[in-house]
Order: C-alpha cells, then sequence, then structure tokens
C-alpha cells in the first residue's frame, strides 16, 4: 500500500477523526493500520492489532446485529466500489481498563481506495462511537412518551370542548325554530328564553372549566409549559417553571409576541422551526440543545434544554396554537461535566488510599516478622559477611574481565579506592594509595568544571550521574577518553557519606564518534560545493537534506524543501512516472534510476536524471536513501537534434530502397519466367538484404516519431487470426531454414493499428529465426486469455540468461554473447512501445539452452 507512506496521506490519516485501513480480504478483512484517534476511541490501549483479522481484534457479540450490519456494509462497499454509509449499529467492545465489555454503539462509513491501476487496494473506515447519544436519545424518547400522554389528554379536553361547542349551536338552531313555532306564544317564549340562558350558562361554566383545567395541567406540570397562539407567536399561560427559565414574571410576556419579548432568537434556529409545525402539523422534538436567552438585565446567558413543540389543531383542521414543552438541563450538563472531574479525582484519590493500604499491609507484615528475623540475623551475620566478601571478589573479577573498573570515594577525605583496571585506565601505579588529587591531576584542565558540576548535582539531587572527559596517562602521556557511572550513598551509622560506581575507557568509541563526524562534514562540503543535486531520505520517504543545488534551482530554502520537497514542481507530464519509479524501489529498497522535468525558480523546466540509493546499517537495517540529479536539459536537446538527423536521414534512405526492391522484383520476374535458377537465387538474397535494410531504416523512423511524439496510433477493427497467417505465408516466401507452425484456437477481432501490430509480430519471428538453429520449428500461438487477444512465438534456441531478460525491452540493448547477430537493439524496444500504446503488455520467458517465447496481449474489440 504505498499511498500509506505518503507525507499527505499521513497528515490527513492523523488527525482527530477515529480512522482504520483494512485489506479486502473478504471474510477476514486483515487491518492494515489505523490512527491514534481510533486507538484511543476503541481501548486498544498498548495492543497492536496490525495484521490481525478485524473480528479477532474486536471479538463479535452474537447477541446483537451489528457485526452482521458492518460485515454487509464492507461487503457492499467492495462490490459497488461506492462509498457506504451504515445505519447505527451496535458493536460491544471492552472497557477502556480491559475489564468488561460494555454497550457500544457506532456510526460507520466505508470508502474504498483503488491503486494506480483502479482495482480496489482496501477500505478506508471512520468509526464515530455514539454511545452516549444514544443513550441520551432513549432517555429522551422515555421523556417523550410521558408528555405525549399529557398530550393526548389536552387533545381529550380541546374534544370534549368541541363537543359542547357543537351541542351548543344545535340548541341555538333548536332555538330559532323554536321561535317561529310558537311566536304566538310569549310565555312560552320567555320560559323557553330563560332555559336557554340557562343551559348556556352551563356550557359557559363548562368551557370555562375546561380552560382553567388547561391552565392548571400547565400551571402544575413538573417541566416548563406554555401555548404559543398563532404564526405570530402570541405568548399565552406560560407556567411558572418557564417564567423562571425566561426569568421574566407574567405580566411581562403573557399576550405578547414570542419574538419581541426575545429579539435574540430572531438569529436561532426556533422560530423556524416554530413556523415549520404550523406549515406542517409535525410535532419537534430536541435534546440538549444550546440556547441564549437575553436577561432583564442585559446580560446574554448560555443555557441547555431539552424542548419538543406540539401542534394543537383548532375545529377547522388548522393548527390554532403550539404546545411549547422545556426541561432546563443546565445544571446536569454542568454537573456531568463536573461530575467527570470529581470521578477523575476520586479515582486518583482511591488509587493513592490502595497503595497506601498495601503498603499499610505490608509493613504490618515486616513488623509481625521483625523479631523472628532479628533472631535469625544474628545467627546468619557470619556467614552473610563472609558471602559478602567472597561476593565483593567475585565482583571484582567480572569487572576486571569486562574491562570496567570500579571506585569509592569519601569527599573530603581526599581518600579514592580505585581498582586495578580504573588504575590502568587513569595510567597510575598499581600498587600504593591513590588520592582524588592524583586522578584530578591526570584530567585535561578545561573539564574539571564539568566533573565538579556533576559532582554537586549527584550530592544535592541523591540521583546517578554520568560524565565523560579526556584524560592524559602519566605512564604514557596518551589521550585517553574516561566515562564515569555512579551515584551518591548518603551517610550511615557505620559508613560516612560517599560515591560508588564504574569507569570505563571510550576511547575507541569518542574516536569513532569524531571520525564520523569528521566524515560527515567532509560529505557536507563536498555536497554544498557541487553543481549536482544531492538529497537524503530517512527510512518513512521524508527528505531530511538538501543541498544548496536545490535551492538554486528550485528558488526554495531548507526549511521549504524539508517541508514541502520539490515533486509539486515536477512537469505532470513526468510526476506520475517518477513518483511510481520512486515508490517501486522504496518498497523494494533497491537503487533506481529515472528522468523526470522540474520547474526552477525562472519558470523554465530543466531535465535531470536521478540516481538513488538505498542505506543500511551496519546490521542491514534500511535507513533510507541518497539521491543524486544531474542536469541534461542539453543532452536531451541533443538527442532531440539526433532524432531529427535520423528521421531525415531514414525518409531519405527509404526513396532509393524503395526503387531498389521495385527492381529486384522486376528481375525475380524476368529470371523467373527464363528458367534462371543462379540469378533467381542471387536475386532473393539481394531483396532479403534489401528488406532488412527497409526493416531497419523503418526501425530507426519509428523511434525518432516515437520520442518526438510523432508514433501515431490508426486502430481499425481487424482479424488478428487472419493476420498472422498472412505474415507466416510472407516469411515462408523469404525464408526456407525453419518450419513455422501457427495454433489458431478461434478466430480474434482485436481493434488496433493492424500495420504496427504486424511490425511487432514480424520482429519477434524475425528473432526467432535469427537466435534459433536452422531446422528447428518455431511455433506460433493465438488464443484468448484473460479477456484479451494473446500472441506468443517459440523458438527452441540458444535462450537468454537471466540477467538480460529485464534489459531486453530497453532501447539499444543487446545480448551481450549475441553480438554476431546483426541488428542495433530497436525493435524489441519499438514493439514494447507499441504494445504499451494498446494498453497491452509484452513480456518474454526463457531456459539458456532451450529456447525462448515471446509474448504479447492486447485488448479485443467492443
Amino acid at each position: 500500500m504505498n499511498f500509506l507512506k505518503s507525507p499527505l496521506f499521513k497528515a490527513l490519516f492523523n488527525d482527530n477523526v477515529p480512522r482504520i485501513i483494512l485489506h479486502t480480504d473478504i471474510p477476514d478483512f486483515t487491518i492494515a493500520a489505523y490512527n491514534d484517534t481510533f486507538k484511543t476511541t476503541t481501548h486498544l490501549n498498548d495492543r497492536n492489532v496490525i495484521g490481525e483479522s478485524v473480528w479477532t481484534a474486536f471479538p463479535r457479540n452474537e447477541k446483537n446485529d451489528g457485526p452482521d450490519i458492518l460485515m454487509n456494509g464492507l461487503t457492499k462497499a467492495i462490490e459497488t466500489g461506492q462509498k457506504t454509509e451504515l445505519p447505527p449499529l451496535r458493536y460491544d467492545i471492552q472497557s477502556k481498563d480491559a475489564t468488561v465489555v460494555e454497550e457500544s454503539w457506532w456510526q460507520v462509513e466505508i470508502e474504498p481506495i483503488k491503486d494506480e491501476d483502479g482495482k480496489r487496494q482496501s477500505l478506508h473506515v471512520i468509526t464515530q462511537n455514539i454511545t452516549d447519544q444514544v443513550q441520551k436519545n432513549k432517555e429522551f424518547d422515555n421523556y417523550i412518551e410521558r408528555e405525549q400522554l399529557l398530550n393526548r389528554k389536552l387533545s381529550e379536553t380541546h374534544e370534549e370542548l368541541a363537543a359542547s361547542n357543537e351541542e351548543l349551536q344545535a340548541n341555538l338552531e333548536d332555538l330559532r325554530s323554536t321561535n317561529e313555532a310558537l311566536a304566538g306564544s310569549r310565555k312560552e317564549l320567555q320560559s323557553l328564553n330563560l332555559d336557554l340562558e340557562r343551559r348556556i350558562d352551563e356550557r359557559t361554566k363548562d368551557l370555562e372549566a375546561s380552560k382553567i383545567l388547561l391552565q392548571n395541567i400547565i400551571a402544575t406540570a413538573n417541566i416548563a409549559m406554555t401555548l404559543l397562539k398563532g404564526t405570530e407567536l402570541i405568548i399565552e399561560l406560560p407556567n411558572p417553571k418557564m417564567l423562571q427559565i425566561w426569568q421574566r414574571d407574567l405580566t411581562s410576556v403573557n399576550e405578547k409576541k414570542l419574538t419581541d419579548v426575545f429579539p435574540e432568537l430572531q438569529n436561532q434556529q426556533f422560530p423556524q422551526l416554530l413556523a415549520d409545525v404550523f406549515s406542517t402539523g409535525k410535532r419537534v422534538a430536541m435534546p440538549q440543545v444550546s440556547v441564549e436567552i437575553l436577561l432583564p438585565t442585559g446580560e446574554l446567558k448560555l443555557i441547555y434544554v431539552d424542548f419538543s413543540y406540539d401542534p394543537i389543531f383548532g375545529n377547522d383542521g388548522e393548527v390554532e396554537y403550539i404546545l411549547a414543552s422545556v426541561i432546563n438541563i443546565t445544571d446536569q450538563v454542568e454537573n456531568l461535566k463536573r461530575l467527570e472531574e470529581s470521578q477523575a479525582e476520586l479515582q486518583a484519590t482511591t488509587e493513592e488510599l490502595a497503595a497506601s493500604n498495601e503498603e499499610l499491609s505490608a509493613t504490618n507484615e515486616e513488623l509481625a516478622t521483625t523479631n523472628e528475623e532479628l533472631q535469625e540475623a544474628q545467627e546468619s551475620l557470619f556467614i552473610k559477611n563472609e558471602e559478602l566478601a567472597e561476593t565483593e571478589e567475585s565482583l571484582r573479577l567480572a569487572l576486571d574481565s569486562g574491562n570496567l573498573g570500579i571506585y569509592n570515594v569519601v569527599p573530603g577525605s581526599g581518600k579514592f579506592d580505585i581498582s586495578n583496571k580504573a588504575r590502568e585506565f587513569y595510567g597510575l601505579p598499581s600498587s600504593g594509595e591513590i588520592s582524588w588529587t592524583d586522578v584530578t591531576a591526570t584530567v585535561v584542565p578545561e573539564y574539571l568544571q564539568i566533573i565538579e558540576r556533576a559532582r554537586l548535582k549527584a550530592l544535592a539531587t541523591q540521583k546517578p550521574f554520568d560524565v565523560q572527559y579526556p584524560i592524559i596517562q602519566p605512564n604514557t602521556n596518551k589521550t585517553k577518553w574516561i566515562r564515569v557511572v555512579g551515584k551518591s550513598v548518603g551517610e550511615t551509622k557505620l559508613r560516612p557519606a560517599r560515591f560508588l560506581g564504574v569507569i570505563m575507557d571510550i576511547t575507541e568509541e569518542v574516536e569513532h564518534r569524531l571520525v564520523l563526524e569528521e566524515s560527515e562534514d567532509r560529505f557536507r562540503t563536498m555536497a554544498e560545493a557541487t553543481d549536482v543535486f544531492i538529497a537524503v531520505g530517512d527510512v518513512t520517504g521524508n527528505a531530511i537534506y538538501f543541498n544548496k543545488a536545490w535551492t538554486r534551482l528550485t528558488g526554495r530554502v531548507m526549511d521549504e524543501l524539508r517541508e514541502f520537497g520539490w515533486s509539486d514542481l515536477i512537469h505532470p507530464e513526468d510526476k506520475d512516472r517518477y513518483v511510481n519509479i520512486y515508490l517501486s524501489a522504496f518498497d523494494k529498497q533497491e537503487p533506481f534510476t529515472g528522468e523526470f522535468r522540474i520547474l526552477g525558480k525562472d519558470g523554465e523546466y530543466t531535465w535531470l536524471l536521478a540516481k538513488g540509493t538505498p542505506r543500511f546499517h551496519a546490521d542491514g537495517t534500511f535507513t533510507g536513501y541518497i539521491s543524486s540529479s544531474f542536469d541534461i536539459t542539453e543532452l536531451k536537446k541533443d538527442e532531440l537534434r539526433k532524432n531529427d538527423f535520423i528521421g531525415m536521414v531514414s525518409h531519405e534512405l527509404k526513396t532509393p530502397l524503395t526503387a531498389i526492391s521495385g527492381f529486384i522484383q522486376v528481375l525475380q520476374a524476368r529470371a523467373k519466367k527464363n528458367d534462371d535458377t543462379y540469378t533467381l537465387h542471387a536475386l532473393n538474397r539481394a531483396y532479403n538484404q534489401v528488406k532488412k535494410m527497409t526493416t531497419m531504416i523503418n526501425g530507426f523512423l519509428n523511434v525518432s516519431r516515437l520520442e518526438s511524439g510523432k508514433l501515431l496510433i490508426e486502430k481499425t477493427d481487424f482479424q488478428l487470426d487472419e493476420l498472422l497467417q498472412e505474415l507466416i505465408d510472407e516469411s515462408d516466401l523469404v525464408q526456407f531454414s525453419h518450419e513455422l507452425v501457427l495454433n489458431i484456437a478461434e478466430p480474434i477481432t482485436v481493434k488496433a493499428d493492424r500495420d504496427k501490430i504486424g511490425s511487432v509480430i514480424s520482429n519477434l519471428l524475425s528473432n526467432a529465426v535469427k537466435y534459433s538453429s536452422a531446422g528447428t520449428k518455431i511455433d506460433i500461438e493465438c488464443h484468448l486469455k484473460n479477456g484479451n487477444a494473446f500472441v506468443s512465438v517459440t523458438d527452441y534456441g540458444i535462450g537468454i540468461d537471466s540477467e538480460d531478460l529485464n534489459k531486453l525491452f530497453d532501447r539499444y540493448y543487446r545480448v551481450g554473447k549475441n553480438h554476431t547477430v546483426s541488428g542495433f537493439g530497436i525493435g524489441l524496444y519499438l514493439s514494447a512501445e507499441i504494445i504499451a500504446r494498446h494498453d497491452g503488455i509484452i513480456g518474454v520467458e526463457s531456459e539458456v539452452d532451450k529456447g525462448s517465447t515471446f509474448y504479447f496481449e492486447i485488448p479485443v474489440a467492443g
């Protein structure tokens, strides 16, 4: 996966989104890479699961269908080659402390990644953990169910009020008809009016009772509620909890427009949501939404709420009111944050208490056994002293054999107790007392302050020290490098404070480092002085050094080159080819060579020939590449002039050759008619030589056209098997030394340049005849392979060495031991270019002294 090593891809891949790369090996889906965010999100901790199946790294839980949904999504992305977004799925993983498997919900996106050939190479998967969101949605759904129950009760009350209105309307109609029927009876009419007034009064009381019931429901609800009337959003019946959230009194908001009371809502989402409820009649509910409220003091306050907007319909079926229900969860959100902080602190305290308990338990156990140990200590003390003496002697022997010295110095006493090996390092006498002054006298003076600072720091911090310095041995007058490692030991009842440690002779190591530094300085000096473009890359492919020649060419300073490189300056026609050469060599850790044009600071393109060589440590570990590039612009211009010259000469030579060929054919016909065998044989040989010359000139002309971009491919539909038969028939007319055997499995139609494909086949047949003994046969195969037309030419001649196989199709390359055979090494090069321009492939298989098979594949027609 070459793209994994691209710096640009790494920068995109290692962002804050959890990402993982999977191979397309169904059904395992082996893990190829993942970023740190994914590692944290999935609680991998210190586990490295690269190379494992995704189902092994994250075991399936058969109790839920999340793994099956994921499997189907990965398979679908491979089959369709399209980005796939999965619905939220449950896939349980281990907890962060790896003690339990916890419920986990995920939002997954899968995108196939294709390689340079357009084949799907891997899957790029984004996994967002939405467990908290899912759990909060469940809690909110429970709240919505309770709220819907309240809405149903309100709706029933509304229906009762509507029924009362209908009944009242019917009574009024009865009254009208009664007045008409009993117009003559005032007494009955008065009685009826009194009854009607009573019934109206009862219905009015019922309506007032219903309204009071609705007011009581809203006023006594344990959540904030209010009615919003009409599209102007007139506030009615806000309950105390709503007024508490708004921090307003009833008189300042009742019967007023919502946006007049809270103008700051105009720039928020809520007016549009309310308008949608009026237009669609559908309920809207959202959990944990942030709202900015302007307080009467002028302060803009941010709160968090769960809210819903429920439509209340009038008699005409249109939305008349919206019941707004709000739960202020600001305290819960802030408490959750404080709870998380407290839990972290509590966890730390718990761990400290656990550690303290363990220490206390250990102390109690130690105290319980102290008496027994004290009794045993007196008996074993003598034995321990003897063992200690033996151990000290063994330690001295080990240090001497390991080329290490030891020392023991008591500050202030001037006494310096060192081993024989350490005396040897310092060039001091092997016997007698050695003082601290004797040792410091050997040190190069400017390093004495370094030693003193290290000694004082060790005394102050009680931490180990490590110091290196040069000395001059008194007995040899040679300079040596010494490394001293040790620590200070505090004063005890039995012994004073002192320094203990080991001494090493690191002269060879320091000298090697100095030689290496000198070598690097010499390399940099040479690199900066040359006009060759030199760069050094590390094991990841990132460049770590450019010489000044790159700055002179590109105009970019060293820091810009290190950060951005110069690949963006490569000519678009050369970039993909050169990058593929480099990445292919990088994967194999082998040398590479490539040519490309690069844009200079002057706005002109320069041709460069780049050669890269891999670098390795002494242990064989790959450390990166060193590359050198050369300006070949003038060579390219010379080559262009050469190609123009070759093309001109080839054109000039073709005209007389065509005339000669025509004359020979006329003479052949006359000799054949006169039965002049000798002349006919001579003319045949002359014709063969003219044909070889024509083939050679056409080859040079085609190479010239190819390299100047003028070689045209004119594709038409034709029968490939018929072309093969024609070429073999022509070959049989001019050569009699070999038997050409054609095996055609089936007729094949291709869309290609008939003349160019014919020249490829003729070249392969000519080579087979050249490099095989007379009297042998040559097999030609033609059939379908992998949906392409496949042609092979097999001879049973001298064969080709394996070291030459990869170079056969290079321009002007000829096999070393076959220079006795005529040719300029352009036939196979030209054939390879023609096949490549037909989107085909060409290759060879060979074994020395057994023969060779050259083959090519091109697409079929249609």
